[in-house]
């Protein structure tokens, strides 16, 4: 068997399983864009008490994808232009590729969880689906350091 031939099969697979990340990172990023444009129409027409305290955003670095939320907290005064924004993560379960639904329900406002309730399966299937195809990866990684 010719070893050039199985070294370009295992870089084709590598380079397709990267892409499949990156197809993977835009549906999750279409999927948070989502969340975020109903919040800011919502927002808009609610008052401090009604609005969105969630956010969910991805980040695709290198062969890793993210998915994560966050809860936004506000400080400082309007009025003074000192007011800012904090992001803090919440956590997702451990041993599983999603949050948990009722962690994020508590946080929700009621004109959001019918989205929340939509996107998180979603972005849960996205992360399993990553952590997969990044397996695949590090294993053809492997078997092309040890053909070379």
């Amino acid at each position: 068997m010719d070893s050039t031939k199985e070294i370009g099969k295992t870089d084709k697979a590598i380079q397709s399983l990267r892409n499949h990340v990156e197809e993977l990172g835009a549906k999750a990023t279409e999927l948070c864009q989502q969340h975020f444009d109903l919040v800011m129409a919502e927002n808009k027409l609610k008052s401090w008490d009604g609005k969105s305290v969630l956010f969910v955003q991805t980040r695709l670095r290198g062969n890793s994808l993210t998915a994560n939320w966050y809860e936004v907290r506000w400080y400082g005064s309007k009025s003074s232009k000192t007011r800012r924004m904090t992001k803090k993560l919440i956590h997702k379960q451990k041993g599983d590729y999603g949050y948990n639904m009722a962690v994020l329900l508590k946080l929700a406002q009621p004109w959001e969880i019918d989205m929340i309730q939509t996107i998180e399966p979603k972005l849960r299937e996205i992360r399993r689906e990553v952590a997969f195809t990044n397996k695949a990866l590090f294993y053809l990684n492997q078997i092309e350091r040890i053909e070379s």
